[in-house]
């Protein structure tokens, strides 16, 4: 604990060869949750003494079984949806005026017009200064900094808070507060349908 970040990150690479190299089982508990997906073959994720979870770290980030578990591993957008129809394996829903495909782990199919809540991950969102097909707009209420990226908070119509993660680009363009961006769902993002 109390480590540089730099210096984390190598003691999580030789953690992982000493593990391996020993053939051994390491039980480590952390609520450092990038520390815990960077590490771990298993995690159990717990919520109150209960187990929630226990999946590979890549389950648990793209395919959580709660709402819980989507609100606790990284960010996710929980947000409410009406239900549309099925086009194949594919769920259709709209949050508002934004077009959204889930999956059902469940195997559940919503009935028309029912709610459900989809989680959906900032890197799935993208946001453009136009308008086009498939994209709804929000207006930009905040802009983070991390790097490669800037982390757009935003509102869609309905007053619905939004998380995008946007890559910077090479012209310079960025989004600034008060802005609308135009949003929509990356091709082939897993929104998973979340339980309660």
């Amino acid at each position: 604990s109390a480590l540089d970040a730099h210096l984390r990150e190598q003691m999580q690479v030789e953690l992982k060869r000493l593990q391996s190299r020993l053939g051994t089982t390491f039980v480590m508990v952390t609520h450092d949750q990038t520390e815990a997906l960077s590490i771990s073959d298993r995690i159990v994720v717990m919520n109150k003494g209960r187990i929630e979870q226990i999946a590979p770290p890549a389950t648990l980030y793209d395919r959580p079984a709660t709402r819980f578990i989507a609100s606790f591993i990284g960010t996710m957008n929980l947000l409410q949806s009406r239900f549309l129809g099925r086009d194949g394996e594919r769920l259709r829903f709209t949050a508002g005026d934004l077009p959204l495909e889930a999956s059902s782990d469940s195997g559940e199919t919503p009935a028309d017009g029912d709610t459900r809540t989809i989680g959906v991950r900032p890197e799935d969102l993208l946001a453009a200064s136009e308008s086009g097909e498939g994209t709804a707009p929000a207006r930009v209420s905040g802009v983070v900094f991390h790097g490669r990226t800037l982390r757009l908070h935003a509102e869609l119509g309905q007053g619905t808070a939004i998380v995008i993660d946007a890559p910077r680009r090479a012209d310079g363009f960025q989004f600034s507060v008060g802005d609308v961006a135009h949003v929509s769902l990356r091709r082939g993002a897993n929104c998973p349908m979340l339980s309660s």
